[in-house]
């Protein structure tokens, strides 16, 4: 790549010459891509003093010059030799014909400053070098391109009492480190997801993983800017395992790039992005600005105060949508001007100091803020016109019109007033005049100065006349309203159009117990208000939806705000000042009762102490803070606390909370338990009381004993805890929630363990272990970063999915409600390989994939998922010491429906079709059949046993409609449709094969069994292949379409013989035959008599995986196997067991022997009409019923049909006959060969090193541990 000439005085010794010109020189790292004494050096030396160059560069230097300037650098051989050649072809023959070597020298800078702006216009803007270090960091630590670095450090890592110099690489998701010392790396790589502490002392940083690794790293220099970041970047981790657990990393959004344009610093540009974000984010934070708003810039400027007749000094903050102003003392004074109200921005230079650099801002309303000593003005007027040159103002967007009469209710405190007495009236007129006071010297709305007196005002309480205004102000929640003007009215009449939803009624069983006390809800316009709020809220957010504690504090929003105020006022409650509090499992409320419990071991160390052991904050914490203590104390008294928290923030529920319980200090002391405890602070809140409202109403059933005004609570508490900031309770919450994050772990795992303490592969311990290890590889980078379509096993199917997300899907947060917990460590096909090859002991198997037939047989719904008990179930058999029913599970997994179509045909011989196939005909009877590709290009049926003995009779009458009609078993389509693919060509191209639309049916859940064919997606084939009716009745049965594979019983391939005398129409519907089935066994079962036609579903295979000791397993179900599948099975027998001696070889011959002796004959077809038996009813010898009965009109087609096919095929008979006599003497003896499951089982076991050799046990918690070891030091397997 060009880079920006650099001067040279040397030509280093640490570089070699390559290729030489005039003025140009192509040099290679001494020691590069080489082994020996000089890589060995140099690479240290690189090391230790953290040069970092590109291997390949290219300078340039004219014959008299002394000076050399480094103009290209290459990564590559290619990359360096590609800019020589350009250099070659462009620039020699130019310079050749120039007299001086100045004018040289010149032209050549020049040249290489265009091609490196050109090359790099679109560029992240990052330097040469770092990009060098960029692509050192992802060739040393494996990562893809879309992980980016933010910074790297010089460190030293000390190991094994070894101190190691190296550099310390901080990216988005990972900590890495590497050193390279004599010859020795050494690789670390932490996630920043599993980190659980990070502290800091002086230089050093202090890493704890939730694995309990600890890891120590000094840095000289830059350690605070380290460390910042890692907490940054922690903290950003945590938040998106939150959001979405399954997608737990961070992407990266180059802001700053975006927003400036320019380079300004020479820091890595991932890096100043990232310290924009957190200036952004302290910026929204303290002037309550929406989420959206990005810090564009600050500037140092003087604010012209009219209260105080002076200038304060600050700083100017710009952002999309705001004009901001902050002093350098904090909280002193503040302004925050929408650029949507600013009428004209001039300069102001009549003021006596001409130096001040003064400007005036005038608004709508013609309020003028003047602003001196602005550090560049012309900047910041040019920036301004910028911004208000591209503000457009939201306007209320046409929306669909729903039939639903409603109106806004305004707010309820007007229609029940509250009753004063004459001196609280005379409170409340008082309060109403100094606020009145307050907005002549100070202003109004939101460009009003927010000063400390306002706070005064809002600790005595704000009038209920202007809580509306006040809390919209002071919350943010009025630039929510004013950027979606409509949303509201969009938003309650979707959300009444819905029907049957659960957040619904969670909503309506909830409206009565929100302030029952209050009069305003126990009448209709209160809770219809209500209602239609927290709907509306629950569509906007469906992340939230809806949650407890939701509804109490929306009531007390609608009791002093209109109807579409109190929306974006739990809005931005939920989303804004109580983050995560009303998500799934409470999470942002668990987190801060770690932080308060932090701060009570800090300022009352002595009672923490005691209510630690009690348990006695676990258990207040949550009631209080959701609520914000309007459970606990109240209504009246709640307000005051409220009004300063939407000033305040959540630091004020923190500062009440240590005041109650500093309070209640000395009797919580004598507290022995926790039922003491709680009882003490309970009687204190319920007398906290207003004297500006009447005292909770009177017919309470016991009276309360008065303990201290909220005015004085809420003033003790900012006197005695006022130093703890936002900035304090933030540091806390991130520090709390990796806590809570793994305390959800952990109660993850002991559920999961103690559910499955009874099985009988591993232990408790083993347990645990195997739960970390599947956790961490579904976080790990390179698997969160495929493609999040559904991976499929071969060609296995896809279960058409039912439009919409399950309830458990639309929660994002950790995994809880209707979500099962063991959920969270279900694992798809990628991951289970992994796990496969990692920890069982069968991974050195190279023939045969066995981790994809080990799936395959253990996903029975055929999801692409494998949930833990059967990842359990699976991987437990493989590592246990039972070593009979580990080889049984090894023959199955080598049977064709489970082998591959490129493993069989790897090991199977061309064979001669003849011209009419009539040997497929008579091997159709086989279950495999000569050609078992056929078969097994799918995923075999993935339903259970049930379908095996229900469908059996399908099963027949097809094979016999087969031979009827001269086709073979694997050639039964839906003939109403073209076939997509013929046998000729089905191995010619991958996207014939998925071009099929075949069908078979897969069990349901329960819950989506009511599901209409309409609500799902593909729903609307049915009807079109006409049997949207018979669908219904499989519904009933628990069955499902499934798309992009063979059936087990249609569509197995393409017709290859249709009689001209068959009614296509009348065996096209599947669903026909389906009913004449389902109408056939309801009065009896028919006990099997081909124990190859049930292998057709795996039902009858995956009883090994789930009950490996069951006595009577159905071994006679399992079919038979060919010679070609025997020879592959033989062979990773001794892949497993690493080698083959003399008894084995003995015991491969006598298995052969015995397959030759069991060469089978043709088996005769049974009558078709069987299948229309009576009630227990025999038929005669002919096949037909003895009771003479009017067959069903199905029936009676179907019998039509055979004597129809039989009469097309009897002119044929002798021909057929003698065709097949011929085919028959061609069939070569693999084809017949077959041995049994019995017969494999009892020759190996009599051979000692098989049975040694499968009875060892695999202890899979070393595996484990091993496995952790080598992703910390980067060492990944290829699998």
């Amino acid at each position: 790549m060009w880079i920006e000439p650099k001067e040279l005085l040397i030509s280093s010794p640490l570089w070699t010459h390559e290729k030489c010109s005039k003025y140009f020189v192509l040099q290679k790292r001494r020691g590069h891509g080489e082994s020996g004494l000089s890589s060995l050096l140099v690479g240290t030396i690189d090391s230790v003093f953290d040069t970092k160059p590109a291997p390949y560069r290219i300078l340039h230097r004219t014959p008299n010059s002394e000076v050399f300037y480094e103009v290209a650098i290459g990564l590559t051989r290619n990359e360096i030799h590609n800019d020589w050649e350009w250099l070659t072809q462009n620039l020699f023959e130019v310079l050749n014909d120039m007299e001086s070597e100045d004018e040289v020298t010149n032209f050549t800078m020049c040249k290489i400053k265009s091609l490196h702006a050109q090359n790099n216009q679109n560029e992240t803007g990052d330097t040469a070098d770092f990009k060098v270090v960029q692509s050192n960091f992802r060739r040393y630590f494996k990562m893809p391109e879309e992980e980016h670095l933010v910074n790297y450090y010089k460190c030293t890592y000390v190991k094994n009492k070894i101190p190691r110099q190296g550099h310390l690489y901080i990216s988005l998701n990972h900590i890495c480190f590497y050193s390279y010392m004599l010859g020795q790396e050494t690789k670390l790589v932490i996630r920043l997801s599993e980190l659980e502490d990070i502290s800091r002392s002086s230089n050093i940083i202090y890493l704890k993983t939730i694995n309990g690794m600890q890891y120590n790293f000094t840095i000289l220099f830059n350690s605070t800017e380290a460390y910042e970041f890692i907490e940054l970047l922690n903290c950003m981790a945590m938040q998106q395992i939150i959001q979405d657990p399954e997608s737990p990393i961070i992407d990266h959004d180059p802001l700053l790039v975006q927003r400036l344009n320019r380079k300004t610093s020479k820091k890595p540009i991932l890096c100043l992005d990232l310290v924009a974000r957190q200036k952004s984010e302290e910026y929204r934070t303290y002037f309550r600005l929406p989420q959206r708003e990005i810090i564009d810039g600050t500037i140092k400027a003087n604010l012209w105060t009219p209260y105080s007749k002076s200038y304060v000094g600050g700083s100017i903050y710009l952002s999309n949508n705001f004009f901001c102003f902050s002093s350098d003392v904090k909280d002193f004074v503040s302004v925050v001007i929408p650029l949507k109200v600013i009428k004209s921005v001039e300069k102001k230079d009549d003021d006596p100091h001409r130096s001040g650099n003064n400007i005036v801002i005038i608004t709508s309303e013609n309020v003028p803020f003047i602003f001196s000593y602005i550090a560049d003005r012309e900047v910041l007027l040019t920036k301004i016109t910028d911004l208000l040159s591209r503000f457009h103002v939201p306007k209320n967007r046409e929306r669909p019109k729903y039939d639903i009469s409603w109106s806004k209710q305004a707010a309820l405190i007007n229609n029940h007033t509250t009753e004063f007495t004459p001196d609280m009236e005379e409170k409340q007129n008082e309060k109403l005049a100094r606020w009145e006071s307050h907005f002549r010297d100070y202003g109004r709305g939101i460009s009003m100065f927010r000063t400390t007196a306002v706070i005064n005002l809002i600790a005595e309480g704000i009038p209920d006349k202007l809580r509306q205004e006040i809390w919209l102000i002071f919350s943010g929640a009025i630039h929510e309203k004013e950027m979606n003007p409509g949303l509201y009215e969009d938003l309650v009449e979707k959300a009444a159009c819905l029907k049957h939803s659960s957040v619904h009624d969670e909503i309506e069983r909830d409206l009565r117990r929100s302030l029952p006390e209050h009069p305003a809800f126990q009448h209709d316009d209160g809770l219809g208000a209500l209602k239609r709020v927290l709907q509306a809220y629950a569509l906007r957010n469906p992340h939230v939806g809806y949650t407890q504690a939701m509804n109490i504090v929306t009531s007390v929003f609608l009791l002093f705000c209109d109807e579409e105020n109190a929306f974006w006022m739990l809005a931005t409650l939920c989303e804004v000042l109580l983050p995560d509090y009303y998500k799934d499992k409470v999470v942002g409320a668990q987190i801060d009762q770690g932080v308060l419990n932090e701060l009570v071991k800090h300022y009352l160390p002595d009672l923490h102490t005691h209510l630690d052991r009690l348990g006695t904050i676990g258990m207040i914490s949550l009631s209080w803070f959701l609520t914000i203590f309007l459970s606990v104390i109240s209504y009246e008294s709640s307000l005051h606390i409220i009004d300063c928290f939407f000033y305040d923030g959540a630091k004020v529920i923190f500062l009440i909370a240590l005041q109650i319980l500093d309070w209640n200090r000395e009797q919580l002391l004598n507290c022995n338990d926790d039922g003491e405890s709680m009882f003490v602070l309970t009687q204190f809140l319920e007398g906290i009381y207003n004297p500006d409202y009447h005292s909770p109403l009177a017919n309470e059933k016991r009276k309360v004993k008065r303990t201290q005004t909220v005015q004085t609570l809420i003033h003790a508490a900012y006197t005695r805890f006022g130093e703890i900031t936002l900035q304090r309770i933030q540091e806390l919450r991130n520090k709390h929630r990796r806590l809570t994050i793994r305390k959800f772990d952990l109660d993850n795992e002991v559920t999961i363990v103690k559910f499955h303490m009874d099985n009988m592969y591993f232990n408790s311990e083993e347990l645990r272990m195997l739960l970390r290890i599947i956790r961490e590889e579904k976080q790990a980078y390179r698997k969160v970063h495929q493609q999040k379509q559904q991976i499929h096993v071969g060609e296995s199917p896809i279960l058409v999915q039912i439009a919409g997300d399950s309830p458990c899907r639309q929660k994002l947060a950790l995994p809880e409600g209707n979500c099962s917990r063991a959920e969270a460590y279900s694992v798809d096909f990628d991951t289970y390989r992994v796990l496969f090859y990692e920890l069982t002991p069968w991974r050195s198997c190279v023939t045969v994939d066995l981790a994809e037939k080990l799936f395959r047989l253990a996903d029975k719904k055929s999801t692409g998922l494998l949930d833990f008990s059967q990842i359990l179930n699976s991987l437990g058999l493989v590592c246990s010491s039972k070593y009979t029913e580990k080889l049984k599970l090894l023959y199955i997994l080598h049977l064709p429906p489970l082998l591959s179509k490129a493993e069989i045909d790897h090991v199977r011989k061309p064979r001669i079709k003849t011209e009419e196939n009539t040997e497929e005909a008579i091997e159709a009877e086989d279950f495999f059949g000569d050609d078992p590709s056929e078969s097994i290009e799918a995923l075999p049926s993935p339903t259970d046993n049930n379908f095996d003995e229900n469908d059996y009779a399908l099963i027949t009458a097809t094979q016999r409609l087969h031979s009827l009609a001269g086709m073979s078993n694997n050639t039964l389509m839906d003939l109403k449709k073209n076939p997509n693919l013929s046998l000729a060509n089905s191995n010619n191209s991958s996207m014939a094969v998925n071009a099929r639309t075949s069908t078979f049916y897969v069990d349901l859940s329960e819950d989506e069994h009511s599901t209409p064919p309409s609500q799902r997606i593909g729903g609307t084939a049915h009807s079109q292949n006409g049997a949207s009716a018979p669908l219904n009745a499989l519904q009933k049965q628990g069955r499902f379409e499934s798309i992009d594979t063979f059936s087990d019983i249609s569509d197995l391939g393409a017709a290859k013989v249709t009689p001209p005398q068959l009614n296509v129409e009348t065996i096209s519907n599947f669903s026909q035959i389906s009913d004449l089935v389902m109408t056939t066994n309801a009065g009896h079962k028919r006990e099997r008599t081909d124990s190859n036609t049930d292998s057709k579903s795996l039902g009858s295979l995956r009883y090994l995986v789930d009950q490996p000791d069951d006595a009577n397993s159905p071994n006679k179900n399992i079919p038979n196997m060919k010679k070609a599948n025997f020879q592959i099975l033989w062979k990773s027998l001794i892949e497993i067991l690493g080698e083959q001696d003399t008894d084995m070889l003995q015991s491969f011959e006598n298995l052969i022997e015995l397959g030759n002796s069991n060469m089978k004959k043709d088996s005769s077809l049974e009558s078709f009409t069987q299948l229309n038996l009576g009630s227990g009813e025999e038929p005669d010898s002919n096949g037909n019923p003895t009771t003479p009965i009017e067959p069903p009109s199905t029936t009676k087609l179907f019998l039509d049909l055979e004597e129809e096919l039989r009469q097309a095929n009897a002119a044929s008979m002798l021909k057929s006959n003698k065709r097949n006599s011929d085919s028959s003497n061609s069939c070569s003896d693999d084809d017949l060969w077959e041995i049994s499951i019995n017969q494999f089982i009892a020759t190996v076991l009599a051979v000692t090193s098989i049975v040694k050799g499968f009875y060892v046990r695999t202890s899979i918690k070393e595996k484990i541990e091993k496995m952790q070891k080598n992703r910390r030091k980067c060492i990944i397997s290829n699998y």
